[in-house]
């Protein structure tokens, strides 16, 4: 049953390195629009993408873009100028979560566990002067793009290679190499998710493993103890609000062993814009709520009206 009666757009391509996981996102937010009867129409975002929105006559956006121009505060500056609502979370808090090193920051001030780092300018960075394991990350980007585990120094000279061709700005970080479990959380209808383990035969959750059926298990609940658990959710209620997030969120971790040498979960980024597409997470997590994929889309509709 829809829960609002106005002309809705849908956001999606763009141009950032995340464009096909968008057009994919958006192909189900599509076919979810179409089940419940909702009046909707979509744009790719591309050149002169602004001035078919104008004309769109859109009383509200479904922002499912992602990367660049989606998820760090851009489309939704332009969205606020031209007093459009849209869904999911708002421009300083995209612009936070979407910069690691920022929200890493902020991590740090409010004692919420995350890996060390380090950042460099990309032109001053010499991988051989790094001691594995070490994770190298661009500070802004998603869906595993741009991510190298390195964990011997095989990797090493196999990555070195593939930096020469590094296109993700002119900053690199490097972080702490956490081993342990896989584990994410979400925010849905501003209630906290169970924890999900994300069981891989990669050393990470990486791009191929994300967007590939079969690739990668999700197990709801994880297989870790109450009490962590339960300091995972209230992490993840912690780094929502810390942000000042709205909508869907989720927070991802690894489980592994502090300097102390005990069992910590590390945050790694919280995404305000989390995918969905046929192997995403938060759907999985949203039905084991009980919530299925046509109410996860009317949940975040029915967010971003009485929001904005």
């Amino acid at each position: 049953m829809k829960v609002f009666d106005g002309k809705i757009i849908v956001l999606k391509g763009g141009y950032s390195s995340e464009r096909e996981i968008s057009l994919k996102s958006a192909e189900n937010v599509e076919k979810a629009l179409q089940e419940i009867g909702y009046n909707y129409n979509s744009i790719d975002c591309t050149e002169g993408f602004i001035q078919k929105l104008i004309n769109s006559g859109a009383d509200l956006c479904f922002n499912s873009l992602h990367g660049e121009l989606g998820e760090d505060g851009k489309i939704q500056a332009i969205l606020e100028n031209l007093n459009i609502k849209y869904t999911h979370s708002n421009i300083s808090s995209s612009v936070l979560a979407m910069n690691k090193v920022i929200s890493k920051e902020i991590f740090n001030k409010n004692k919420i566990q995350t890996p060390k780092y380090k950042l460099f300018e990309f032109s001053n960075f010499d991988i051989s002067e790094q001691v594995p394991p070490f994770v190298i990350k661009p500070i802004s980007n998603g869906s595993s793009i741009g991510i190298y585990i390195i964990l011997d120094e095989s990797d090493k000279i196999k990555v070195s290679k593939e930096l020469k061709n590094w296109g993700y700005g002119n900053s690199i970080m490097i972080e702490e190499y956490i081993e342990g479990k896989e584990l994410t959380c979400g925010i849905i209808n501003d209630q906290v998710t169970d924890v999900m383990e994300i069981k891989t035969d990669n050393n990470f959750y990486d791009y191929t493993t994300k967007y590939t059926q079969g690739e990668s298990s999700h197990i709801i609940p994880a297989e870790i103890t109450e009490l962590i658990s339960n300091e995972i959710k209230a992490i993840t209620r912690k780094c929502h609000d810390l942000l000042e997030c709205n909508g869907v969120t989720r927070t991802d971790f690894r489980l592994g062993n502090s300097q102390k040498n005990e069992l910590t979960p590390f945050v790694l980024e919280i995404n305000t814009h989390p995918g969905l597409t046929e192997t995403s997470l938060i759907p999985d997590l949203a039905m084991a709520m009980g919530i299925s994929y046509n109410e996860l889309i009317n949940l975040i509709i029915k967010e971003a009206i009485c929001r904005r």
